[in-house]
């Protein structure tokens, strides 16, 4: 077992920790015992319990208006302790720094730099900044190999400064990525002997999972005034549904009056009223149900956002469980006998009539996580995945739904008796639509961009849907990248979220989807152009409301976070849609992590709740600490169940529940191809000095291999894989009316008069066989009217695509763009050549092109990465100093229209080197280029 402790902890407190640890896993190891039935607890045990309860939340209150800082974090590389691990570490960061504020500008002697020792060759290109005011940087020094340790062979990086003054030393590492070092010590030239930096204030640009918190006091004085405003607010919302609150009000009364008391008195009075609030709270005619359904389990092994869902992860304890009488001082629990051997729980749904129970479940195998290579299937059990499994709430007719080695999870129940799920069975291929086989011999999985390798495979799951037949398993979405926890919505569309990262940033896009049940129409809800926080996991509709309750998740770890109430009504994006109705808890990872974290929500209505609750830090993994509450958005939270031995998960009431209505469905359809039609394009985008002429659309195959950012396919390491399918005319309205293949992801671009992209989508749609796609226009809002007037485009059947130029289906630069430059450019830049200082030679040509001029097209691609949206009219051909010298002539060498159409082709679609993530995958798309030749031009 691994810990990093805080450089301030003393040793003796690391014993503690490692104590603590070991009865972690006592209690871990304990909790895979299932309890069938639990006796009804006595009073004065639940008093007590519940009373420790609300000390942990006015603790994690306090703890939350405190959340670690950037400055507490980096203060651990100038703490004098050196131990090869890390003293700080910064999140995935475009350029990511650290630095120390020495106080005062001195003359300086020379920086000493420890390095983590166990992945060390990640500050290879660590550079060295000094700045008198830290406004102003200068760059002293560049280290360029080898890789340095320190703490384990004495030999740190000694960088000598000659006296340079400066009062700000600053680390820091081309990005993306992580920095992390054990120590840093700077010496003045006065006194070369004395480390200056030794616990002076330090910064650094970010946080990641793995910074460490130091350690605070307990609360030691409950606070009567936090309390009393609650109480109020839940007086004021009971009494108005006609709820008796004189006791209640009584208690707060008391309260005010001793709240300049005798801390024994404040203790007393506090505990009265808070007594007096959870009778009230527990009066609520919201909870006139009798029994809970959840789920106890223990996270899996790997903390990630996307691991969590894999059964070779998966870690045994607990299962599905029924909690009544908990309004009263005896509450009861029943195991649901499913007979099936130890394993993991998730995700349950309760079917609309309250009588059956829909859950995953992967059975447990202790070999599973150390398998060197996951993605032989063939040597893992079928059970050893998560399937899909229904069980009448008395524990009978227990029935496995789903197989195959796939893991399928977070089934929901729809109004037709079918089930909306998450699968990895989406596979590889391009064209993702229709019935999906339960194969003997499973196709390959395809796989994240941006993580993984054969020992930790990133395997894609998106929606399906099982029939009522409970053999056809459809595919609704094409999506090439993770979809996650699906719900059904008060009118019958699913809610869920999607990770879109198509040429941008891969942290902060998972944000809320919806679709209906049959596939069509997806659109986006929420959140796609925000960054306030990681992801909007859990999304449940409120009964009878517009807005939607979900938890701010991270990505770095598994689900869990503050929760978040949204209003669609105020828009789509930013902080004006979104209340946070539990601030207390920092949004994870993006603020910081917290020391407590919601998940689970189960909304009551627009201001009550159910939810797991717990203390724990979501970056070290907690395996247990969640219990079930009651909460509201006044901040009111009160415990129903807790097993201190393992997390309670999950609840929801166990009732009869209204069947929302069930849209119009489509799967019978078995076409490929359907259509899209957008009224206006320039609707959405500024006032433009040129005409939009043309669509082109890209589609984005799937990616084939498990290890991360391979192959290498462009300038960012996890660029998307692209295939350009052509273009479509605009009519003069700047109406577009045309064929595209179905089941596949695609994104377009808007193509002016001169030929370059003046915008590009930041995300994909697909559509479904036969379906007709519409939009307004080009990143409109939702608000967007429709324009009464019939588009020109539908006076005219729907258009082919043209294909572009050879090498972009499928997409190589060695085919799209050397063609031209071997024809015009390669007889001078090539090695040996008089002007070879510019190398156009094969091995070279691609390098030299991206890295051409300012800005450069790595610089432009790098940017708008970062920045994850694109600007309208600064797409990457537009502003080029490439295309400005092609279109200049250089030499006496000027293009024709199609060479040009070539080189902005290629551009415009993110200068990539490959498209393809194999050469099955490019045989693949040249195969599909002929089955779908009826939505080609001819």
């Amino acid at each position: 077992m691994h810990i990093r402790l805080r450089r301030s902890q003393s040793r003796w407190a690391a014993v503690a920790m490692l104590v603590s640890a070991a009865s972690l896993m006592i209690g871990t190891a304990y909790s895979g015992v299932a309890m069938r039935r639990a006796a009804p607890q006595s009073t004065e045990p639940r008093r007590a319990e519940i009373e420790r309860d609300w000390l942990e939340q006015e603790t994690a209150r306090v703890e939350g208006r405190t959340a670690l800082t950037t400055a507490e974090d980096a203060a651990g590389a100038c703490d004098g302790w050196k131990d090869g691990q890390w003293g700080f570490h910064t999140g995935l960061d475009a350029e990511p720094w650290w630095q120390v504020d020495l106080q005062t500008p001195t003359q300086l002697d020379r920086v000493v730099v420890y390095n983590r020792c166990d992945a060390a060759s990640r500050a290879d290109q660590l550079s060295i900044l000094v700045s008198v005011d830290g406004r102003s940087w200068n760059r002293v020094y560049r280290h360029a190999g080898p890789t340095f340790y320190g703490a384990t062979d004495g030999r740190p990086l000694v960088v000598p400064l000659k006296g340079v003054a400066a009062r700000y030393v600053r680390c820091t590492i081309p990005g993306p990525a992580y920095l992390h070092l054990d120590e840093v010590e700077v010496y003045a030239a006065a006194d070369p002997a004395t480390n200056i930096a030794l616990n002076k204030p330090c910064d650094q640009s970010s946080l990641s999972q793995w910074s460490r918190p130091p350690h605070r006091p307990a609360l030691s004085v409950l606070p009567l005034e936090d309390l009393l405003e609650r109480g109020r607010k839940l007086v004021a919302r009971l009494r108005a549904v006609g709820i008796p609150t004189t006791d209640c009000e009584r208690e707060l009364q008391k309260a005010a009056l001793a709240a300049n008391g005798p801390p024994e008195q404040r203790h007393q009075a506090y505990l009265n009223a808070r007594w007096a609030m959870r009778r009230l709270m527990l009066a609520d005619p919201l909870l006139s149900f009798d029994r809970l359904l959840f789920v106890k389990r223990v996270n899996g092994s790997f903390n990630h956002m996307s691991d969590q869902h894999y059964g070779w992860w998966s870690r045994p304890g607990g299962g599905l469980y029924i909690l009544s009488g908990f309004r009263s001082d005896t509450p009861q629990i029943r195991q649901i006998e499913t007979g099936l051997p130890e394993g993991s729980y998730i995700d349950p749904d309760l079917s609309y009539d309250g009588k059956r129970i829909l859950f995953g479940y992967c059975r447990y195998y202790p070999e599973s996580a150390q398998r060197a290579d996951k993605t032989d299937k063939a040597s893992i059990p079928e059970d050893a995945f998560y399937h899909l499994y229904e069980i009448t709430v008395e524990g009978t007719g227990l029935r496995r739904l789903t197989s195959g080695k796939y893991d399928d999870f977070s089934g929901r129940y729809l109004p037709d008796g079918s089930i909306i799920f998450l699968s990895t069975r989406r596979g590889a291929s391009v064209q993702h639509v229709g019935a999906v086989a339960d194969e003997a011999s499973p196709r390959p999985d395809s796989f994240v961009r941006c993580g993984g390798d054969r020992y930790r495979p990133v395997s894609v799951y998106t929606l399906h849907r099982l029939m009522p037949d409970r053999k056809t398993v459809i595919a609704l979405s094409p999506f090439e990248n993770f979809e996650w926890t699906p719900n059904v919505c008060n009118d019958g569309r699913i809610l869920y979220a999607r990770w879109d990262y198509v040429d941008r940033n891969n942290m902060p896009f998972m944000k809320l989807w919806s679709t209906n049940p049959d596939g069509t129409n997806p659109q986006a809800v929420y959140g796609n152009h925000t960054a306030l926080f990681h992801c909007a996991f859990e999304a449940r509709q409120v009964p009878g409301s517009r807005k939607i309750l979900f938890t701010a998740s991270a990505h770095h770890a598994v689900t869990g976070g503050s929760l978040v109430m949204l209003d669609p009504a105020r828009g789509m994006d930013g902080a004006e849609p979104i209340q946070r109705i539990t601030p207390e808890v920092c949004f994870p990872e993006v603020e910081g992590w917290p020391r407590s974290y919601y998940m689970s929500p189960f909304p009551l209505s627009e201001r009550v709740f159910l939810t797991a609750w717990g203390r724990g830090n979501l970056a070290e993994n907690p395996t247990r600490g969640l219990g079930i509450y009651v909460g509201d958005t006044d901040g009111n939270l009160e415990l129903l169940y807790k097993d201190p031995a393992i997390s309670s998960t999950y609840p929801q009431p166990l009732r009869a529940r209204p069947m929302p209505p069930m849209p119009s469905d489509r799967l019978a359809e078995q076409a490929d191809e359907g259509r899209f039609l957008v009224s206006s394009i320039t609707t959405g985008l500024p006032v433009l000095n040129q005409r939009i002429t043309r669509l082109r659309i890209v589609a984005v195959p799937a990616k084939t291999q498990p290890e991360m950012n391979s192959p290498n396919l462009g300038v960012t390491a996890d660029d998307p894989g692209k295939c350009v399918l052509g273009t479509v005319p605009v009519e003069r309205d700047g109406s577009a009316y045309f064929l595209a293949p179905s089941g596949v992801p695609l994104f377009f671009q808007a193509i002016g008069e001169d030929g370059t992209a003046v915008q590009t989508m930041r995300t994909v749609t697909y559509v479904q066989p036969r379906q007709t796609v519409g939009c307004v226009g080009c990143h409109e809002s939702r608000a967007t009217p429709v324009a009464n007037r019939r588009p020109m485009a539908l006076n005219r059947p729907p258009s082919r695509i043209t294909p572009g130029p050879d090498g972009s289906w499928p997409y190589r630069f060695d085919r799209l763009v050397q063609p031209v430059l071997d024809r015009h450019c390669v007889s001078c830049h090539a090695p040996g050549k008089h002007a070879s200082h510019v190398n156009l030679a094969p091995a070279a040509a691609y390098e030299t092109l991206v890295s051409y001029g300012h800005p450069s097209l790595r610089e432009h691609v790098q940017n708008r990465y970062r920045e994850g949206r694109s600007i309208a009219g600064q797409g990457a051909a537009a502003t080029s100093a490439l295309l400005q010298l092609l279109r200049k002539g250089h030499q006496g060498v000027r293009l024709d229209a199609q060479d040009m159409e070539r080189f902005v082709t290629w551009m415009d679609t993110y200068a990539q080197r490959l498209g393809s993530f194999s050469p099955q995958q490019e045989e693949e798309l040249m195969l599909l280029r002929r089955r779908w030749a009826a939505i080609l031009a001819p």
